[in-house]
């Protein structure tokens, strides 16, 4: 429960695709050294960035949704004794 005037700040839902797309990149690009085996780059980039796109607009519904949710409810008392 936030009880402070400041309103609750969102995830930075972007950041973190953002990041994971990174990560798996340098992993992929690591294993192709390490590993010494090949595959389709362009290939692989476009299924990356189709994957975070995904996640984005599944992480936008469900941030709506939950918007929604709470517009719905009515709020919480911030004295525990009401």
């Amino acid at each position: 429960m936030n009880t402070s005037s400041t309103p609750a700040r969102k995830f930075p839902t972007g950041t973190l695709v953002f990041g994971l797309i990174l990560i798996v990149v340098a992993l992929a690009s690591l294993s192709r050294l390490v590993l010494q085996w090949s595959f389709d780059m362009p290939l692989f980039f476009i299924a990356i960035v189709a994957l975070a796109g995904v996640a984005m607009i599944f992480s936008g519904l469900a941030s709506a949704g939950k918007a929604r949710k709470s517009e719905v409810e009515p709020p919480v008392p911030t004295d525990p004794n009401l």
